[in-house]
């Protein structure tokens, strides 16, 4: 898979942006999305270029960023590019992710011989469910384009499994799904997406593990699990029974080394 990385961004003038928060554009709850078709009617489109500087990404400790961050990183090196990449983290429900996106981090970094930028986690009121599983990244993703701490934030999010695969129960997440609308790059004057893996599931994912040799080494330390912490070990291994283990072994066959419920597809 070849990974886009673009060389320029197009800005908002500082102007533009002033009108912006002034008319409290980034207040409310908006999804980025909405807030992209809101503001194009609403604002003169002024803008400026800016050679991109830096790559951003929110690495949960899952199979799927871990790989893309690897892709993006080696697309860098080889291609002797004058770009920073960002790892960014939130502490969740469940506080295993910036641990296990650390992990990834040390991972890459050696594997790769590449020196990230120091690793961001942002701590949400753990008791403000909407906070910190959606808000939080709405919220950062603003504060960090306009501050100019990225210029270019990727996503690892896949797809879910084809939906006439039987071998799989199916997500409750139905925005995941092959037919949803799921543009592979989203661009505005005050952000820029790029989604790779939209059209892809994680048995595609599982094809680049294999590809760069990475099944057995870079996939085990990932985590994917939802399972709370009496069903994971205080989460130190995956549960075997949430969906997203399921997912995990539909597409590996194995879940990690350590969990008691996995086992070999056949």
């Amino acid at each position: 898979m070849d990974i886009k990385i673009p060389k320029e961004v197009r800005r908002y003038t500082p102007k533009v942006m002033k009108k912006l928060y002034d008319q409290g554009f980034f207040d409310d709850t908006d999804t980025m999305q909405d807030k992209f078709g809101i503001i194009k009617n609403n604002v003169k489109q002024d803008f400026y270029k800016r050679p991109v500087k830096t790559i951003g990404m929110w690495l949960s400790g899952g199979a799927d960023s871990a790989i893309l961050a690897y892709l993006i990183i080696k697309k860098i090196k080889e291609e002797k590019l004058n770009i920073k990449f960002q790892p960014l983290s939130v502490r969740r429900g469940r506080g295993w992710n910036p641990i296990y996106a650390g992990h990834v981090i040390d991972f890459l970094e050696e594997e790769l011989d590449f020196k990230m930028n120091d690793h961001i986690i942002y701590y949400p009121d753990i008791t403000d469910e909407y906070q910190r599983e959606i808000k939080e990244f709405r919220d950062r993703d603003i504060d960090n384009f306009n501050s100019g701490l990225v210029d270019i934030l990727y996503s690892g999010i896949t797809a879910n499994p084809p939906d006439n695969d039987k071998t799989i129960s199916k997500n409750k997440e139905r925005t995941r799904d092959e037919s949803a609308d799921k543009p592979l790059e989203t661009w505005s004057g005050f952000a820029h997406y790029i989604n790779p893996f939209f059209k892809i599931n994680k048995k595609d994912v599982k094809k680049l593990y294999d590809q760069y040799n990475l099944t057995y080494t870079l996939f085990p330390i990932t985590r994917s699990c939802e399972g709370s912490d009496y069903e994971s070990g205080n989460y130190t291994y995956h549960c075997g029974k949430c969906w997203w283990c399921e997912e995990r072994l539909w597409a590996f066959g194995f879940l990690d080394n350590y969990s008691k419920h996995q086992y070999i597809y056949e």
